[in-house]
């Protein structure tokens, strides 16, 4: 069995793609330099399931702005502090996050429900946000081969040049490229 190398994990900001959104499940994800970086297709757009979702919403869709996107960068650099795990490629986003996760033999699922939860608690202790930050759920992506990793890296850090960012704005990362065997 192939070792697991870390984690691609992408939340969402609370109502900003909702079920049967136009662009389709998470996993319809085009990169133009590296093609599909996960060729799964779950769901395809559908404008009632879309309509619905946002019939639910009991709060107004989330868009992080600079005092909120400056709580999440603070608060993940602590949570880093205080974990086993590295962070190796990150963007934050004003739609959503992706993060760059190694192995380190914690659970997934419960680091990326504390990372939300850490967050939300600063945005919601630092600035006037009330209510939920992130979606539910997360998009999460097992990396077992360096190659891809290393796409990971590469798609991560595009999305903070398009920003103007430069490749890696946050001090807390560690970059990580893997050597291709």
């Amino acid at each position: 069995m192939a070792r697991t190398l870390g984690y691609h994990v992408v939340k969402s900001g609370y109502g900003l793609w909702l079920p049967g959104d136009e662009r389709g499940h998470w996993s319809d994800a085009w990169d133009e330099q590296i093609g599909y970086v996960e060729p799964h297709v779950l769901h395809a757009g559908d404008a009632v399931r879309q309509r619905m979702a946002a019939e639910r919403m009991k709060h107004p869709p989330v868009r992080l702005d600079a005092m909120m996107l400056l709580w999440v960068s603070q608060t993940i650099a602590r949570c880093c502090e205080e974990s086993p795990w590295r962070i190796a490629a990150a963007s934050i986003e004003p739609t959503h996050t992706h993060l760059l996760i190694t192995y380190s033999g914690t659970d997934i699922d419960r680091t990326t429900k504390w990372l939300a939860d850490q967050t939300t608690k600063a945005v919601h202790q630092h600035t006037r946000h009330v209510g939920p930050i992130w979606a539910k759920g997360k998009w999460c992506s097992f990396v077992y081969d360096a190659a891809y990793w290393n796409h990971i890296v590469d798609y991560i850090e595009r999305h903070n040049i398009r920003r103007g960012v430069g490749a890696r704005p946050y001090a807390w990362v560690t970059p990580m490229r893997m050597p291709d065997v």
